[in-house]
């Protein structure tokens, strides 16, 4: 009897170390889930970026925006025009193929070369991100003081802010609770070039 009242105790600390241990591995893997979608975020936030700062301007209707990529179903979001490569579209619809889930960010625009600038020649059509989800709480104003919303973006998994003045664009990248933000301002380059003009002329 004393035996028996003993391994029923084993077994029953040994089910109770085994469920903590079980849920110690489910904390790690939503956190290792998190972490890896806030990274694939953040990539998709650094092209974004690039782009805008590359650019000369982004449309505030995207909607009525000319396009170099089908968009088959999907919704233009960010649409930034460019001297050098035409107009870049990030649209948000649904997954082209399986090995995607739920709706993704696709990028219509310009591929890269080695040295990591616009191709002149490639235009590609890629999937950036999957999973995307609307904001739990969506922006109800432009983050920034005299931003205007583009397009009607707010409700959406991609969130686009621009002050008309100065060029600054706002982006939020959303996966329903976790999300990112990141700011560039349009046509930068537009502006390092004319300071840089201009200090050659007063010398």
């Amino acid at each position: 009897m004393e035996l028996l009242i003993v391994l029923l105790l084993a077994s029953g600390l040994a089910l109770v170390c085994f469920n903590a241990l079980l849920a110690d591995g489910q904390v790690v893997g939503r956190m290792a889930k998190g972490w890896r979608q806030r990274q694939e975020r953040e990539r998709a936030l650094d092209l974004i970026r690039h782009d805008l700062i590359q650019g000369d301007d982004v449309l505030l209707n995207p909607a009525q925006a000319q396009h170099r990529c089908s968009m088959n179903k999907r919704q233009p979001v960010l649409v930034i025009a460019t001297k050098k490569a035409g107009p870049i579209t990030y649209a948000i619809g649904p997954a082209p193929s399986s090995i995607w889930a739920s709706r993704v960010l696709l990028r219509c625009g310009p591929a890269f070369t080695k040295a990591g600038v616009w191709s002149q020649k490639a235009f590609l059509n890629r999937v950036l991100i999957d999973r995307l989800q609307p904001p739990e709480t969506p922006w109800q104003q432009c983050p920034t003081a005299r931003g205007v919303e583009v397009g009607n973006s707010f409700p959406l998994p991609l969130s686009v802010c621009m002050e008309p003045d100065t060029g600054l664009v706002t982006v939020r990248l959303s996966q329903g609770r976790e999300d990112s933000t990141a700011s560039a301002v349009v046509g930068l380059h537009n502006l390092v070039g004319a300071d840089s003009q201009e200090d050659k002329t007063n010398n």
